[in-house]
């Protein structure tokens, strides 16, 4: 690499922190509390993957409501807390029935959020990557906002975002989200946790893209994008 390219890899490296940064000051409140979880902060540094990953989420996301049209402020404020328990739930999974313990931390993690005060439209839109369930009639007819929070989650593999086929390819290869996976069959009438996200997630890219007038497959080129240039604006 030559001095050149150095200095501007340099640069765009201190833009992209400068922008993550303004954008979790600007949410200081939700991330006291993945620091709660014990995923942020310099005492949880081994957790901080898991933080890193719902602050891509939540920008990622709030791309998606600026430019559908949906409320910007209630989806970054979920998406940022849709994994804040996540720590506390790989403990415990790795201690006893890991699928049982998954469904068990669903509710622990819905009940320290009321007790911290966050409004229940909130704590419904936070959960909505796991369908409540497997009505597809129903799934298509949520709110734009839960469809967000869905989908976002479906692309993004640690901190980046790619194709839903890829970000599945990288799940099945773990053991655990596979038993977690296979023990939603009986609440989805037969089908998976992944089978039915699968479907789930399709049908809103296809909405998603119809509304922006992107053509089929464009959707994930087209929130890199935009997030690079809100990176460029910290230039």
């Amino acid at each position: 690499m030559n001095e050149e390219n150095f200095e501007i890899n340099n640069e765009e490296n201190l833009a992209k922190t400068k922008y993550f940064s303004d954008f979790a000051l600007k949410h200081f409140g939700k991330m006291k509390i993945l620091k709660k979880g014990g995923i942020l902060g310099k005492e949880n540094k081994d957790w901080r993957n898991i933080s890193e990953h719902c602050l891509v989420e939540a920008v990622g996301a709030d791309i998606l409501a600026e430019y559908l049209g949906a409320d910007r402020e209630e989806v970054v404020e979920a998406v940022l807390l849709h994994d804040w328990y996540k720590r506390r739930e790989i403990e415990e999974m790795q201690k006893k029935d890991g699928a049982k313990e998954h469904q068990d931390s669903l509710i622990k993690d819905i009940n320290f959020l009321r007790q911290y005060g966050i409004d229940e439209r909130i704590i419904k839109i936070s959960h909505s990557n796991i369908p409540e369930i497997a009505d597809l009639e129903y799934l298509k007819s949520r709110p734009l906002e839960e469809k967000i929070m869905h989908f976002i989650d479906m692309i993004t593999s640690d901190s980046n975002f790619m194709d839903f086929n890829e970000r599945m390819a990288i799940a099945r290869k773990k053991e655990i989200t596979i038993d977690v996976s296979e023990s939603y069959r009986d609440k989805y009438g037969g089908k998976s946790l992944i089978e039915l996200q699968t479907e789930v997630v399709l049908t809103e890219q296809k909405e998603f893209e119809k509304s922006l007038n992107l053509q089929q497959g464009a959707l994930i080129n087209f929130i890199k994008e935009k997030l690079e240039e809100r990176i460029n604006n910290f230039r």
